[in-house]
């Protein structure tokens, strides 16, 4: 695991959920990957003065028909998964009026949440 983190300001965030947010997310990309293969953390500045988390793996990307359900409640792809962890991740993003968006490739996946300051 790799943390790529950069200077941003101070947000009034809920730690806890924070916490469960970033969980989700790496568990997932780290599902998502082969042995040998870096999952990175990154905090930054984007462009539209918004605060960046960025979870990012190094996996196969996430196929077009699964992309567009990603979120909905119960839906996985995992044997052993509820369905649950990105409408969770989508929720807590919300109450803290940001927004999570998907880059996917054959490359790897990136979650980004924003954060408006």
């Amino acid at each position: 695991m790799r943390f790529n983190t950069n200077d941003i300001p101070e947000l009034l965030l809920n730690r806890t959920e924070i916490r469960q947010l970033i969980v989700n997310l790496y568990r997932n990309g780290l599902e998502a990957m082969q042995p040998g293969q870096e999952l990175t953390i990154s905090t930054y500045m984007d462009g539209d003065g918004c605060a960046v988390l960025a979870v990012q793996d190094e996996g196969e990307g996430i196929r077009p028909e699964v992309l567009e359900k990603l979120g909905t409640p119960f839906y996985t792809t995992k044997d052993e998964g509820t369905g649950l962890g990105l409408g969770i991740c989508y929720a807590i993003a919300a109450r803290h009026h940001a927004k999570i968006e998907i880059q996917t490739g054959p490359g790897g996946t990136a979650f980004l949440t924003r954060f408006p300051c």
